[in-house]
C-alpha cells in the first residue's frame, strides 16, 4: 500500500521532467480558451505539494491525530498559486516543483507503513492512503491527461 501510493506520487517527477523539452510557447499557451496553461497547472500542483509538506505533513508525526481535510479556501489558494508562478521560467518551475514532490515521498517514505491506514478524525474518516489518493494522486492523474492531450493536438 504505502510503496505503491509513493510510486504513484513519484510518477509526477518523472512526468514534469519530460515537460522541459517543450517549448516556452506550448509551456506557456492556455489549453484552450480561457484556461491554465502548462505552466500555469505545474505551479499549481507544486504548491500544493509544497503546502503538504509544510502544513500537512507535521501533522501526521505528531501523536495526538488531527483531522485531515481539504484546505479551507482552495479556490483562493488555488488563485494564489498561479499568481506565484507568474514571473517565474520554465526552469524554476519545474525544478521547484521536483524539489517539492521528492520532499514529500521522501517524508512520506519515513512514515512507518502503519499509519497509512488509520483512520484520522473527522467526518470524511480520512486515512493517509485515502487523502493522498484523493488529492495528489487523481489530482495529478486529472492534470496530466489534460496536459497530454493537449501535448497530443500539438
Amino acid at each position: 500500500m504505502k510503496q505503491s501510493l509513493i510510486s504513484e506520487l513519484e510518477g509526477f517527477i518523472g512526468f514534469v521532467k519530460t515537460l522541459d523539452a517543450l517549448s516556452d510557447e506550448i509551456w506557456d499557451a492556455p489549453l484552450s480558451k480561457g484556461k491554465w496553461s502548462i505552466h500555469d497547472m505545474i505551479t499549481h500542483i507544486m504548491r500544493w505539494d509544497e503546502y503538504f509538506n509544510n502544513f500537512t505533513f507535521p501533522m501526521l508525526t505528531e501523536t495526538e491525530l488531527s483531522e485531515l481535510r481539504e484546505h479551507p479556501d482552495y479556490l483562493a489558494f488555488n488563485e494564489q498559486s498561479i499568481r506565484y508562478g507568474k514571473g517565474r521560467t520554465k526552469n524554476e518551475i519545474i525544478e521547484e516543483a521536483i524539489r517539492n514532490r521528492q520532499l514529500m515521498v521522501s517524508n512520506l517514505s519515513k512514515l512507518e507503513d502503519s499509519k497509512f491506514s488509520v483512520v484520522y478524525p473527522g467526518d470524511r474518516g480520512f486515512t493517509i492512503e485515502s487523502y493522498l489518493t484523493e488529492f495528489f494522486v487523481s489530482h495529478d492523474k486529472h492534470h496530466m491527461e489534460q496536459i497530454q492531450a493537449y501535448l497530443m493536438k500539438k
